[in-house]
């Protein structure tokens, strides 16, 4: 039994206020009697704290600003005179979940549905000339398709086998090295390099793989010839792949597209077609032979940004074709009297839809609204064996700055910087479904949407 004299080893609470804290006191090992004590005193200690805090007034609550303070700095908070403990870490948590209870920005459809496109970029010229791996042929290449001067899948085709045939004619083989095999590792950085200016399309890439396929063939029909000899074959080749793929596959679809074009007939056209734009002149040419004061006129329907049409207008009118030009907005109005509508292609699925410039789609589908034919004009070398249902997965995106600008009207112009809730998209291509597309128009004649997959079977075969 303790003394009276000696001090007590749990502190006393007095009546009314909070227990005293008093200085803690080394304890020395516990033996016997203390040491059976010992698992009573940390229970003790256990419930003065409880009754500490539930003593202690309710804390008035903080606002989600302080919260998110006190959590991010915890130093701060106790140099302020805070009690440290559980009710910072309850602070904490309470901010965290403010946070994550927090509306977010909504998020940006073209980040969040189209990230997977190619954006338009810069053509690299000084790094391709530092590579020393580009010839300059495909470099000035590349800043013209990059920089939109040069459009169209037809002329950009032509235009990649001849700078390929430069490049052939240029070429030089090491002397320890096979010709067409070190060829085909030669223009490989000059393929990635045309794709990093643009994505090549189905025509400029069944080009490539045809260029490339002549070039294994070298190794298995002329191995034994000179490299003058080969050079010459590859060259040969590819003015023959211009000539009857290109050339004449255009003179032949205007040709049978003309057919279909009488006297009084209102033409409705979209954007601008190479192929469409020659069979509307040769159809004008062969009606005023037979007859002058025969005609027909052309609704020429357009769309921003790239107003491609007005220089397909330019062209129509110097012929001597009565034109009308709208925008696609008031497309309907032009289709409704329409008696055809002849749309270009930069390619054809196997089932039967087009993919072309992004409108294309509206046109079709407004024409069949109106009971009016559709015809796709469309050369065999852009058909592809690609099946799909939409657009979003093999597209392109534009500038957003050319959509926004507006240079007839400047006073409806946003003002820039743009507001950070304001999301850009310019898609340059859509998906015309077979079923809006009444016939195709080929060099091998018209056929049916559905005759696709034959066409691109012997297509196949005859390249």
């Amino acid at each position: 039994m303790s003394s009276p004299s000696k001090p007590s080893a749990l502190p006393t609470k007095p009546p009314g206020g909070n227990p005293q804290k008093e200085k803690p006191q080394k304890e020395k090992p516990a033996t016997g009697e203390k040491g059976e004590k010992k698992p009573n005193a940390k229970a003790d200690k256990a419930a003065r704290r409880a009754a500490k805090l539930a003593a202690r007034p309710p804390a008035p609550a903080d606002t989600p600003a302080q919260q998110a303070a006190s959590a991010a700095s915890p130093t701060t908070a106790q140099a302020a005179g805070n009690p440290a403990g559980p009710s910072r870490h309850r602070r904490a948590v309470a901010a965290a979940e403010a946070a994550s209870m927090r509306p977010s920005a909504p998020p940006n459809p073209a980040q969040q549905y189209f990230s997977h496109l190619p954006l338009p970029r810069d053509a690299g010229t000084p790094a391709a000339f530092a590579s020393g791996k580009i010839h300059p042929v495909v470099v000035r290449l590349g800043v013209l398709i990059a920089s939109g001067t040069l459009r169209g899948a037809s002329a950009r085709t032509m235009a990649v086998l001849e700078a390929f045939r430069e490049v052939v004619h240029d070429y030089s083989c090491p002397e320890d090295a096979v010709f067409w095999k070190d060829l085909n590792s030669h223009i490989s950085p000059m393929i990635a390099y045309l794709e990093t200016c643009r994505p090549k399309g189905v025509g400029v890439g069944n080009a490539i793989r045809w260029f490339k396929g002549e070039i294994t063939r070298l190794g298995e029909s002329e191995a034994d010839a000179t490299e003058a000899a080969q050079k010459a074959a590859l060259s040969a080749a590819i003015d023959v792949y211009i000539r009857d793929r290109i050339v004449i596959a255009g003179q032949v679809i205007s040709d049978n597209a003309r057919e279909k074009i009488k006297p009084d007939d209102v033409i409705v056209v979209y954007a601008r077609s190479s192929v469409v734009e020659r069979a509307l002149l040769d159809a004008i040419n062969e009606m005023k032979a037979k007859d002058y004061s025969a005609s027909f006129s052309v609704v020429v329907v357009d769309s921003r940004p790239l107003h491609e049409g007005r220089a397909l207008l330019e062209t129509l009118t110097a012929g001597g074709i009565p034109c009308t030009y709208t925008l696609l907005p008031l497309a309907a109005t032009a289709i409704s009297r329409a008696s055809l509508v002849l749309l270009g292609g930069s390619s054809l699925n196997s089932d039967g839809a087009l993919h072309s410039r992004a409108g294309t789609a509206i046109v079709a589908m407004l024409a069949k609204e109106y009971r009016v034919p559709v015809v796709a004009c469309v050369e065999t070398f852009k058909l592809s064996e690609r099946v799909a249902l939409d657009d979003l997965a093999n597209n392109e995106l534009g500038e957003a700055h050319d959509l926004l600008t507006i240079p007839t009207a400047p006073a409806l112009q946003l003002p820039e910087p743009l507001p950070k809730s304001l999301s850009t998209l310019t898609l340059l291509y859509d998906l015309t479904p077979p079923e809006h597309i009444t016939a195709v128009c080929t060099e091998v004649g018209f056929i049916p949407p559905s005759s696709v997959p034959t066409l691109l079977g012997k297509s196949a075969v005859g390249a």
